[in-house]
């Protein structure tokens, strides 16, 4: 049996940053995923919160997040095979926590290393990922709720869309503080802290966006990127309370909008539902072409 080759040196983890966006890139477009943690915006934005970590070696990246040596690591980026890389890992922790693992990755591990680790379904750390015509289009029966509620928007206001600039952002925060107040909570606070960095590197990480403006006033917004030269992910969507229809539309603009700019566009990744009861209705309205589905995986200790 041919031996797996080691690591030649130890996994140097260091917090995620700018500068190392390229680096990253190159490596995960060798393999390229359309599960949304992966993308380095995601990573990024979210760092300061969760605390993710790249490191390099080789043809891989290694990210875990988490702190005080209580770490869990997502499937190793890259096209070759990760196995030096999950060897190092299994005898560093105890036990190895994998999280975000995909249906290919889990079935790589599980050949890989039978009866190693146990396994649970992350149905509330899914993507949920649409054609992007159908969220362009709208068409067919099963969005005729969609269509009615844009065209309700739309007779009611004198409305425009636009591409996201910097001049725009003071009155996306000023949305977002209207959107905050309604939502009292930690987690909240911690995505207007992971908005307020995609403002601050808007430009560096690529971002895109669009904001939706009714009778003179903005009234929702978006921000998202591309992981794939198919795939948007949607970072962030919001919207004025009780202005009816606003999500909606921003939603359909700015899939048409990214369509125009991006012609290979082919899907929207909007990302899991973390468990919310309405927040995962809300993405089933839009009847998903598929759910990338997630799994956990945590080492047996013999």
């Amino acid at each position: 049996m041919k031996s797996t080759p080691l690591l030649t040196q130890p996994l140097c983890f260091e917090p995620v940053a700018l500068s190392q966006r390229e680096r990253y890139l190159s490596i995960a477009m060798q393999d390229p995923l359309q599960s949304a943690e992966r993308g380095f915006a995601t990573l990024y934005l979210w760092s300061a919160i969760y605390g993710q970590e790249l490191a390099f070696t080789g043809d891989h990246v290694v990210i875990r997040f988490g702190k005080d040596g209580n770490y869990k690591y997502l499937f190793p980026v890259g096209a070759p095979s990760p196995r030096p890389i999950i060897d190092a890992l299994l005898q560093a922790e105890a036990p190895l926590r994998l999280v975000g693992v995909t249906e290919r990755e889990l079935s790589w591990l599980l050949d890989a290393y039978p009866d190693t680790f146990d396994v649970r379904e992350a149905r509330d750390y899914e993507d949920y990922l649409y054609s992007a015509e159908s969220l362009d289009t709208l068409a067919g029966k099963k969005l005729h709720a969609k269509r009615n509620h844009i065209n309700a928007f739309c007779a009611a206001h004198e409305w425009s869309v636009r591409s996201l600039t910097p001049a725009d952002f003071d009155d996306c925060r000023a949305i977002l503080d209207a959107w905050c107040a309604e939502r009292p909570s930690v987690s909240v606070q911690h995505e207007r802290r992971a908005i307020d960095r995609a403002f601050h590197a808007f430009s560096e990480l690529e971002l895109h966006g669009a904001l939706l403006v009714a009778d003179g006033q903005s009234v929702a917004f978006t921000i998202g990127s591309m992981i794939t030269p198919d795939t948007l992910d949607v970072h962030f969507e919001k919207a004025l309370p009780l202005v009816s229809g606003a999500y909606p539309t921003i939603n359909r603009e700015f899939v048409r909008m990214m369509r125009r700019r991006f012609p290979a566009l082919a899907w929207v990744n909007r990302e899991e539902d973390m468990g919310i009861e309405n927040l995962r209705k809300a993405k089933l309205s839009y009847h998903p072409a598929a759910l990338i589905k997630k799994f956990s995986l945590t080492q047996k200790i013999k």
